[in-house]
This record gives structure tokens, C-alpha cells and sequence, in this order.
């Protein structure tokens, strides 16, 4: 019976007499009316009444013997926080180990109620010991504290689109065995500080948080993902940490250093293996002599990054005369180890390459000087601009004796990109591909 869906379980008590009570004994609960959504609003009204006497009804007749997961996926507002309290409360009654929550799916065609419901975070603890292992929850507001009991097993929490009240940070400090935590689209926290030791936490995804600090003791992070504005992260400790994934949105005047916040100004991500970045550049970026000047004294290295990527948007008016890809050439020397470098351009410009000048590379290659493993590049959105050619000439100048693969790709590869492939300069690349393997022996791959 544990191997059926709860449809199917409801159905054998038609067919079979001696089963029709085992389906009140089925593991997992999991309602979900998030198919077929209507739009007109009668309907709307007609479909989740319908949604919760099923539930009610269902959840009435279940025993509340070995339930394991409890799920709802339904659009529901505050109004029906008294039905949520009181199917949690069965939920916790029963000591389910997995609750999932979503009040707001996906596949909703229609925006979310005015107010969200209230998820009782205190019904978590009213049974002897703790006992939820995960914890997902969505279009809900929490009031969190640090007395709250029942969440010491707890292993995955996720919170998306949740406001949040009260005390979060100490919320997580009683999540000692907490091992994935996700904090999408959440308001209500101004500096997530976790001063407590999280040592079992692996992956950490922080997306669109709008707090203005973030700060975790975590030994045994493995992954850790963050998008949102330019703020100040630390991660203490962190010293097993193999990926990093790191997106910086928001606030214009920020854009141009946002790429050296990642490679300056988090050392604790020093340490990955594999690293993504993703950042905008404006039409006035930080000059190459100033750029030079910063970077003459790292604070930190990348010793064992081999994998990078960088996804860049850059928005200019004249991209021949755009610095933005020779400064970021400079924070190539802080991975000394690297092997891979994939690079993802996306020139915000409506003029084509002017410039006729031969390539040197010089304006790159005279700021490297630790590309000895490089062996694979990839540049996408690749359009012949002086900086792109300089920092293809400059790699080639350094590292064309261990280079394995080198690929260049006109068609921009950023979402979202819609006519902005329609014209591809293959002719001038085919041209400077040509060039290159006449100057430095190594054939280019050029993506048609």
C-alpha cells in the first residue's frame, strides 16, 4: 500500500472490502490542486471549497499511523489559516517527517492572494522530541524564535516567498543537524547573522533575500548559491567548500564593482574548486591603470579553482572603446590553478566593431601572469570588439603552449536574448580566428 499514490490507495476500498480501511493508513498525504487552474473568479471559489473539504475529509478519516509526508499545493490566502493550522496540527500529531507547503504553485495562472496564510511554526514542537526531518514552505508567514522547539532533526528547510517575523537567525541556531537550507524571495530579516556553529550544512542558496548582511559558521559547506545585491557575505569556516555559485543584481551604481566584490571582498569562497559568476557592467567601468592599481596586492587567492564561469552583461554605447573585459583579465591571475574557463558576453551595444587595428594582446597579456594550466576556453557572445579580441589575443600570448581547446561562439548564450543573434560578424571571426593561428599556431573553433 506504501508503494500507492493516496488516489489510488481510496480506490482499492471500492474494489476490495477487506481493504477499504488500509487507505486511512497511507504514508503520504500529498493534496494537490494546482492543476487545471480556472481563472473566472466563481469558479476559483467553487474549486477550493471543494480542495478543502477533500482535505478535511481525508484527513478526518486517516489514522495518523506512520504518515511520513504531509504536502499541500493549493493558491490559499490568510483567510484560510485556521484550515492550515488545524491540518498541520494533524500533521504534527502524527509526527510526519516531511511537510511541504506550497500555497502558491507554479502552475497557478493567476498571481497570489493579497494576504498570505500564517504557518504555525509552534505546532512543530508540541509532541514529545522532535521528529520533522524537512521543511518546505511557500506564500506563508512564520513568526520564528530562538524558544521554538522541534527542529533539532531537521535536515532540509526551505523557505520561499515567506515573510518572515521575530528571530530567524535564532531560529537556525536550534538547527543543529540542519543540512540544506534555501531562503528565496523572503522579507522580514535586515542581517541574516547566525553566530551558532552549523557544521552539518552542505548546501546553502541564499536568492533575492533583501537582507543587507549574511554571516554563517559553517564548516562543512560544500555548495553554496547566492543571488541579490551587492552586500557582505562571510562564511566562516568553510574550508570543504567545492562550488560557488555567486549572482549580483540590483542596484546600478554598484554594477561596475561587483565582479571584483566577488573576487576581493569574499575571501571565504577562495577555496572552491568550481566557481559562476554573473554581473553587470555599465557604460563607465573602472579604467585598466586604476583596475591594476587594486589588484597589484590580492588579499586573497583562488589556489584550487580549475572551473570558471562568468556570465557579463555590458551596457555601453560604444563597446570598441569598453574596458570592462580587460578588467576583468586581471582577475584571472588569482586562480593560478585554472583549467577551464568558460566566459558568456552579452553587449548591450547597437554599433558593430569599428576598429581595424592589429591584435596584440599586449593590454592583457602585460597583467597575466598565472595561466600555465590553462587548457580549455569558451567565449560566447563573442561579436569581434577590441576588448574581446585583446583578451583572446592576450590568453593566446600566455598560454597558447598548454592550450587544449579554444572555441569562440558569436550568438549570445545569456537569457533572456532574442534578436540579438540575428546578425553574427562570422566573417570577421573566421577572419581574426585565421589571424590567430598564424601568429601563435593554435586553431580556433568558431561556432556557426
Amino acid at each position: 500500500m506504501s508503494l500507492l499514490s493516496l488516489k489510488e490507495a481510496a480506490r482499492t476500498s471500492i474494489v476490495a472490502r477487506n481493504w477499504r480501511k488500509l487507505w486511512t493508513c497511507h504514508p503520504n498525504l500529498c493534496f494537490d490542486g494546482s492543476e487545471h487552474w480556472p481563472t473566472e473568479e466563481d469558479y476559483i471559489k467553487i474549486k477550493r471549497t471543494n480542495f478543502i473539504e477533500t482535505v478535511n475529509y481525508i484527513v478526518q478519516q486517516h489514522t495518523g499511523t506512520g504518515l511520513n509526508k504531509f504536502s499541500i499545493r493549493f493558491r490559499l490566502g490568510k483567510e484560510h489559516s485556521d484550515h492550515l493550522y488545524k491540518w498541520i496540527g494533524f500533521a504534527t500529531a502524527s509526527r510526519a517527517r516531511i511537510i511541504d507547503i506550497d500555497l502558491w504553485p507554479k502552475r497557478s495562472k493567476i498571481g497570489p492572494l493579497a494576504e498570505v496564510c500564517d504557518f504555525p511554526l509552534e505546532l512543530l514542537g508540541v509532541q514529545d522530541g522532535p521528529f520533522i526531518q524537512s521543511l518546505f514552505l511557500k506564500y506563508v508567514s512564520i513568526k520564528a524564535h530562538s524558544d521554538l522547539c522541534g527542529f533539532r532533526k531537521i535536515r532540509r528547510l526551505l523557505l520561499h516567498c515567506v515573510e518572515i517575523f521575530g528571530d530567524l537567525p535564532g531560529l537556525l541556531s536550534n538547527c543543529c543537524a540542519l543540512e540544506d537550507l534555501e531562503l528565496v524571495s523572503c522579507r522580514g530579516v535586515v542581517h541574516l547573522n547566525v553566530p551558532h556553529q552549523l557544521n552539518e550544512l552542505r548546501h546553502l542558496l541564499i536568492s533575492k533575500f533583501f537582507a543587507r548582511s549574511i554571516d554563517f559558521h559553517v564548516a562543512g559547506l560544500a555548495h553554496f548559491e547566492y543571488s541579490g545585491e551587492v552586500i557582505p557575505i562571510a562564511l566562516h569556516g568553510c574550508s570543504k567548500l567545492e562550488k560557488a555559485t555567486i549572482t549580483f543584481i540590483g542596484i546600478l551604481e554598484k554594477e561596475n564593482f561587483a565582479l571584483s566584490h566577488a573576487f576581493t571582498s569574499i575571501p571565504t569562497i577562495s577555496a572552491v574548486k568550481v566557481l559562476n559568476l554573473i554581473a553587470d557592467m555599465q557604460a563607465h567601468p573602472v579604467w585598466a591603470p586604476q583596475v591594476h592599481a587594486l589588484m597589484t596586492r590580492p588579499a586573497y587567492m583562488f589556489m584550487l579553482l580549475r572551473h570558471l564561469t562568468c556570465e557579463i552583461k555590458i551596457f555601453t554605447d560604444d563597446a570598441d572603446n569598453h574596458v570592462g573585459m580587460i578588467r576583468f583579465a586581471h582577475f584571472l591571475n588569482l586562480a593560478p590553478q585554472l583549467e577551464t574557463l568558460q566566459l558568456h558576453m552579452f553587449f548591450y551595444s547597437y554599433h558593430s566593431p569599428s576598429w581595424h587595428e592589429e591584435p596584440t594582446g599586449n593590454e592583457v597579456s602585460s597583467c597575466l601572469h598565472h595561466l600555465n594550466k590553462l587548457k580549455t576556453v569558451y567565449m560566447s557572445g563573442f561579436r569581434c570588439y577590441w576588448s574581446q579580441v585583446e583578451l583572446l589575443y592576450g590568453i593566446l600570448v600566455k598560454s597558447s603552449s598548454v592550450l587544449e581547446h579554444i572555441t569562440i561562439d558569436p550568438k549570445v548564450k545569456i537569457k533572456p536574448c532574442g534578436s540579438e543573434n540575428s546578425y553574427l560578424p562570422i566573417y570577421k571571426i573566421r577572419d581574426l580566428a585565421r589571424r590567430a593561428y598564424q601568429s601563435f599556431g593554435k586553431a580556433i573553433n568558431v561556432v556557426e
